[in-house]
């Protein structure tokens, strides 16, 4: 993602927004709270895969908080940031398409404790940092959204895929999640596997308190380990590669 190196702060904070590219080589980390070893991992031993774009969902963390953390990556500063409206990121509208089984009770069940917000913001490596502990900027889009509708809304109404997956710690039953992500039949998995434009080529599936040997969405076999996973030398991700190449916009 070149373009994001030419980006200046007015237009980051006043331009238009740059949607294909961001979504371009992106990955998607529903239920992500402030987790930031994703971003770890894909600047340094995950670069090979080539993203810099980070798609955060999470409908309980909430604004305020977000900013209090916003500007809490190691080695990396905010140099501009913006709020977005919801016709930035679907300028041609979303007609869901409801998954099997769908339950609206199951849905609304933790409405209160949802906070819609959006907010985009560019990191720049401190200068004695040096390529070894990331790229020059990324980009976090930060959505106070609930995961699955999120997804569908974002990749779907604009005719791509995530390249990534995010499914760590996820939030099932005491976490405020209103479906188990991991379920191979659940809504996430029918939303991510029916997108018309493609599946990720990369699922990162873990957190604390177990092996997490057992992800069972198919086509898809392991391919490394993150054991420690947090700072605090503590749970486990696992990453999974797609093992049947899918053609996408990507």
């Amino acid at each position: 993602m070149n373009f994001l190196n030419n980006l200046t702060k007015q237009e980051i904070e006043n331009g238009e927004f740059p949607l294909a590219e961001i979504l371009t080589n992106s990955i998607y980390y529903p239920s992500s709270g402030f987790d930031g070893g994703i971003v770890r991992d894909c600047n340094t031993l995950g670069r090979q895969l080539g993203i810099s774009s980070f798609i955060y969902c999470d409908y309980a963390s909430g604004e305020q908080l977000f900013r209090q953390e916003q500007n809490t990556f190691l080695g990396y500063n905010v140099i501009g940031s913006r709020d977005l409206k919801i016709e930035e990121l679907i300028p041609n509208g979303w007609q869901p398409e409801i998954p099997p089984n769908f339950n609206i009770h199951d849905y609304t069940r933790y409405r209160e404790h949802w906070d819609q917000f959006c907010i985009w913001s560019i990191y720049e490596r401190d200068q004695n940092r040096t390529e070894d502990h990331g790229p020059n900027r990324f980009s976090l889009l930060y959505i106070g959204g609930e995961g699955v509708a999120t997804y569908q809304a974002l990749y779907w109404s604009n005719n791509f895929s995530a390249k990534g997956l995010a499914i760590i710690q996820p939030g099932t039953g005491f976490g405020f999640n209103w479906t188990d992500f991991t379920d191979k039949d659940g809504a996430l998995s029918w939303v991510v596997n029916n997108n018309p434009s493609g599946q990720p080529e990369i699922i990162y599936y873990g957190g604390y308190g177990q092996c997490y040997d057992d992800f069972k969405w198919p086509n898809f076999c392991e391919v490394r380990t993150i054991n420690p996973y947090y700072h605090n030398n503590g749970g486990e991700v696992r990453i999974w590669k797609k093992s049947k190449s899918t053609t996408t916009k990507n």
